[in-house]
């Protein structure tokens, strides 16, 4: 599927904005397919993280997140984010809904980026990540790409920021809740060593 004209426009626009701003560093992008089914898993520490991640993306393929609800309820950001793509998620509950839309991006050979811990890190020190990132990755079938976004927890002070993507991992664990657990560990682990 290709991305929407407010996707591209956005991430062309976010772009010029950061590497004005503050430069940016974007490495392991070979790692990233051109197409195929793929979870990009990317840690965060910072408001500014998702759109570093789509920027970062956007010139080899077009990339569906998931959003925390509350964003929805922004006056005009609703229809912003509806527009780019991306998926409304209840943290306060498992969203069967929201799994499912994701899921079926995936199945559609589409791109989803997850943030495996389901909330900024205050410290920028790796959180406990949920099962999420794993049920997706063996629901799916699809591969998980580690991505590691930096200078992010530090956007105010300045220094380039940077993402890097890592190899991708299969889905090799069994069915149960602890497999899709140990899995989101494993990434975790790959996401802090890039």
């Amino acid at each position: 599927m290709s991305a929407p004209w407010v996707y591209r426009l956005s991430a062309l626009a976010i772009e010029t904005g950061m590497r004005a701003l503050r430069g940016m560093d974007v490495r392991g992008a070979e790692n990233v397919p051109s197409e195929g089914k793929l979870i990009v898993a990317v840690n965060h520490v910072s408001i500014i993280d998702p759109p570093l991640a789509a920027v970062a993306l956007h010139r080899i393929r077009y990339a569906r997140f998931l959003g925390k609800e509350e964003l929805f309820r922004i006056p005009g950001m609703n229809a912003w984010l509806r527009a780019c793509g991306v998926i409304p998620l209840d943290r306060s509950r498992g969203d069967g809904a929201a799994l499912r839309e994701a899921l079926a991006v995936l199945r559609g050979g589409g791109c989803m980026v997850i943030f495996p811990e389901g909330t900024r890190s205050r410290t920028g020190r790796p959180g406990r990540p949920r099962a999420g990132v794993g049920l997706l990755a063996r629901e799916s079938g699809a591969p998980v790409l580690p991505a590691r976004v930096g200078g992010t927890g530090t956007f105010l002070s300045g220094g380039p920021l940077g993402v890097r993507f890592g190899k991708p991992l299969a889905f090799e664990g069994g069915t149960g809740k602890r497999d899709c657990q140990d899995f989101a560990e494993k990434v975790m682990g790959e996401i802090f060593q890039l």
